[in-house]
């Protein structure tokens, strides 16, 4: 006795629809129109794709290099009351990264840290940009818009702060290093 695709387990089914090649092509219309206007195959795949997309982003943040400040300008030298330099401030506008080279190291209380602020032209109240080393260099990540302020002039200043960074809107004691930001970048 022969065995009709509806008689039989599905090796049994394949095998006949692979028997004949028309059959087949038409099994294979209907599964793949199926899945086409199936609302949850278009949801899976959504998902994945969007989890490889996410992926793909991230990989490629953690694969870019860190931006080579050796050859930025420099944008400000902070200085102290004296008129010596104290930290150099170069700017990667592509990549949003300030770079603050300490010049000459400053003594800091141990429950203290040195801010820097961004004293835009035009701005009621400066703006944190982070907080400094006390020596060699240290990356700071600046905002697009901070970024931007930097290369349209005005001037840095730097102040004695509370570990980790005021915790306030601006500074919380005067300014102890002062740098006029000379607009490239």
């Amino acid at each position: 006795m022969r065995l009709q695709p509806e008689q039989g387990s599905a090796m049994t089914k394949i095998g006949w629809a692979l028997s004949r090649p028309d059959d087949l092509i038409n099994i294979m219309t209907a599964v793949l129109t199926r899945l086409w206007n199936s609302v949850h195959f278009w949801r899976e795949t959504s998902g994945v794709l969007a989890t490889l997309s996410l992926a793909l982003l991230v990989a490629a943040v953690i694969a870019r290099g860190p931006p080579d400040f050796s050859a930025m300008p420099v944008i400000a030298v902070l200085r102290d009351g004296e008129h010596r330099p104290i930290w150099a401030i170069r700017l990667d506008r592509a990549s949003h990264f300030i770079a603050a080279d300490s010049l000459r190291p400053q003594p800091v209380p141990l429950d203290r840290v040195y801010q820097l602020w961004l004293l835009a032209p035009d701005a009621t109240a400066p703006r944190p940009l982070g907080l400094l080393p006390q020596s060699a260099r240290k990356r700071i990540a600046v905002t697009s818009e901070n970024a931007r302020l930097l290369t349209s002039g005005g001037e840095l200043e730097v102040t004695l702060e509370p570990a980790g960074g005021t915790s306030g809107p601006g500074p919380s004691g005067p300014a102890l290093f002062r740098g006029t930001l000379e607009g490239s970048g």
